[in-house]
């Protein structure tokens, strides 16, 4: 979310657009408050954005063994 003032977005309303277009919120603010949104027709897929990948910490037959310890209380 990019917080802006108007008279700032009327001279870089391009370069906003982009950001818009790429998927990021613009709050247009007059007077520090909030008076206007642009928002992105289409959301951006949070995947795309993450920089660090997951792993797995555990072999992965540990992953799926059932906790035996768990098991018996309920059985």
């Amino acid at each position: 979310m990019i917080k802006v003032t108007a008279t700032k977005l009327r001279n870089n309303i391009f370069d906003y657009l982009d950001k818009a277009s790429e998927g990021e919120t613009i709050i247009i603010q007059r007077n520090n408050k909030e008076v206007a949104r642009i928002v992105p027709t289409r959301q951006a897929n949070w995947r795309d954005k993450m920089t660090i990948k997951p792993q797995i910490m555990v072999a992965p037959e540990e992953l799926i063994k059932p906790v035996e310890d768990i098991w018996e209380e309920y059985v």
